[in-house]
């Protein structure tokens, strides 16, 4: 009998830990609700009950609008910046699991059309198309800066305060977009030159 119930508990214990055989029929409510990415449930439980739902169990890397009711991490935009997308050490369920909607959009924008620069901040929202520029300019942001397009034989100034450029700056133009990272990604004010 003692045997019986070790291997019950045993073979329970490790089922838990799978995706389960079908979702729970309240699944697709509690995904809307934020189940998927609460950390009050372990992720185990979170598999067992809702894994195909929650993208938690081998699903492919989601695509927009597959990240409805998921909560972002607040870290995610640095953690992407940083790589945590693209980093194959984390499996596309832990990434649509932490930062579902950063890493939906890591495919790179179309090249913008501008005189001189274009900067963005967060995942896409554009912060300042510029022209050529003699005298350095404000950048109204309120979020971290994530990348800037340079135009090919352009060159941008990204300044931390009226007299200390960002560390990385100047940006050479090469026609793509360059993601920023350190005190570049506070600048308070830009200055965009071409030939």
């Amino acid at each position: 009998m003692f045997y019986s119930l070790l291997l019950l508990a045993i073979f329970s214990t490790a089922v838990n830990g799978q995706c389960g055989p079908a979702d729970n029929a309240r699944c697709d409510i509690w995904k809307a609700g934020g189940f998927c990415a609460n950390d009050a449930y372990a992720l185990d439980y979170r598999k067992a009950t809702c894994g195909t739902a929650c993208g938690l169990c081998g699903a492919p890397a989601p695509a927009g609008g597959d990240c409805d009711g998921m909560t972002e991490h607040a870290n995610c935009e640095t953690w992407k910046m940083n790589g945590f997308c693209e980093n194959p050490g984390y499996t596309d369920a832990m990434k649509k699991q932490y930062c579902c909607k950063a890493c939906s959009a890591t495919a790179p924008p179309a090249n913008p059309t501008t005189d001189c620069a274009v900067i963005n901040e967060g995942a896409s929202t554009e912060v300042v198309n510029s022209a050529p520029t003699t005298a350095m300019e404000a950048v109204v942001n309120k979020e971290l800066l994530s990348k800037v397009f340079v135009k090919n034989g352009c060159s941008l100034k990204l300044w931390v305060d009226p007299f200390t450029q960002a560390a990385d700056s100047p940006i050479a133009g090469t026609d793509a977009f360059t993601n920023l990272a350190g005190d570049a990604t506070t600048a308070i004010g830009y200055e965009c030159t071409c030939p």
